[in-house]
Order: C-alpha cells, then structure tokens, then sequence
C-alpha cells in the first residue's frame, strides 16, 4: 500500500526555523513533524511513502533515507522543480503512484485544503492539556520551574532558578541561570544568556546567541544572529 504526503512548501508560517530546516523536520513534541506521519502510516500498513518535496530536497531526503531502515517502508521523491502549488505535486506524484498496479487515492478538491494552523494553535490556548514534553537527555538545574505546556527537547540544558512557560525549547539550546520564559520558541542550538526574559511569542532562529540581562517581547530573530540589546517591542532581527 502506497500513500502520498505534500511537503514541497516553504513554511513561511513557521518562519524563522524554516529558514534553516525544511517545515516537515521541525520538530512537534520532540520529533519531526513528517515522521510523526510516516511512522502513522508505517504502522497503518503503508510499505511505500512518496514524498512531494521543492524546498531543501536535499536535506530532507537525507534524513528520510536514514528512516527507511528503521521503519522497514520504502520512502520515494517526487522533486518537484518549481513551486506548482498543491495541485502541482499530485501531478508530478502520479506517476510514482502509479508504478504498480496499486490503487492509489483520488481527492475531491474540497478536502485539498490549508492545515488550519491557526485554529489549532487557538484550541490548545483554550483547551491544551496541561503537561510538558522533558526529553530525557534534557538536564534541569535546581530551582527551576517548567511548566504548563512545556518542550524540551534532546541536548537541551536548563541552568538554575529558570522560569519556562508555555516553551518549546528544541535540540542543543541552553537557557542560562535565573532567565524567565514565556510563550517562545527556541530554535535549535540556541544560547540565551543569563538573567533574560522572552515573552509574547519570542521566536529564535536557529543557533541565536541572546546576551546576558536583555527583553525579547515578540521578537523573531533569524538564524545565527547575536544580540546585544533588548527588543521591547514585536520585531524582526535581521
């Protein structure tokens, strides 16, 4: 049994972390957010999965092959050369689907649609469970306090006295001693630097150094950037 995931878009939404790692291998509760998919539909059955990739082929597919083994499946690209939407790569798909005498899925344009990220994101405000998601490889110092809705994910360490709330914290970054959190995200391999506060949906790019004693408030900051002094008010650091 074949299935077939589109994952030839930008990530424009999740912006600045896609501007360094393609948006189905931004992680979601620990783990890539496409092989939260493929490991679905392995154990649904499927033995073949195509993926319909544009933006950072190359890495994607690097990392997929290193999938292949473990889950026991087959993983396909369909490349597709220029962005052709998402009628675009169920066309360029056909083909691979098609291989074998398999049947393979028809849609009815109705059901070909946007995720509604948004309203996602305002059903877990209004209704998301209480818990954290705390890789075990993640270390806490003493006198922390994590939680509710919390991520931390492989590598990442936690000095003392840090306050973290309603965070996604992904792999390698450090918070340093006595920072507060709120509503943020941090990107892979991050420094945040003593005595922070990041609040209002503070976003960091991949690899951000954040000196010590500074205010993010709603700042999106974009990959391997330092920054020296604190940003009171929602910006884009280029």
């Amino acid at each position: 049994m074949k299935a077939l995931i589109l994952v030839g878009g930008y990530g424009t939404r999740l912006r600045p972390l896609t501007l360094s790692t393609p948006k189905p291998l931004v992680d979601f509760c620990n783990k890539p957010i496409l092989l939260h998919q493929v490991e679905a539909l392995a154990a649904a059955g499927v033995d073949h999965v195509i993926l319909a990739v544009s933006y950072m082929s190359q890495v994607l597919e690097k990392e997929m092959k290193a999938q292949e083994q473990r889950l026991g499946i087959r993983i396909s690209m369909s490349h597709e050369e220029e962005p052709l939407g998402t009628a675009g790569p169920l066309a360029l798909a056909r083909d691979l689907l098609s291989e074998t005498a398999d049947p393979f899925f028809v849609l009815n344009s109705d059901v070909i649609c946007d995720f509604p990220f948004q309203a996602m994101v305002q059903f877990h405000r209004h209704h998301g469970q209480e818990g954290s998601i705390l890789d075990p490889s993640a270390r806490i110092g003493q006198n922390c306090s994590i939680g509710p809705n919390v991520s931390l994910g492989p590598g990442v360490v936690v000095e003392d006295g840090v306050c973290i709330r309603r965070c996604t914290v992904l792999r390698d970054a450090r918070i340093r001693s006595h920072s507060w959190l709120e509503s943020c995200i941090v990107g892979w391999r991050c420094r945040v630097g003593q005595w922070v506060r990041m609040e209002n949906v503070t976003v960091l790019g991949e690899d951000v150094i954040v000196n010590d004693e500074l205010y993010l408030n709603g700042a999106s900051v974009l990959p391997h950037k330092s920054i020296g002094e604190s940003v009171p008010e929602p910006r884009i650091i280029m």
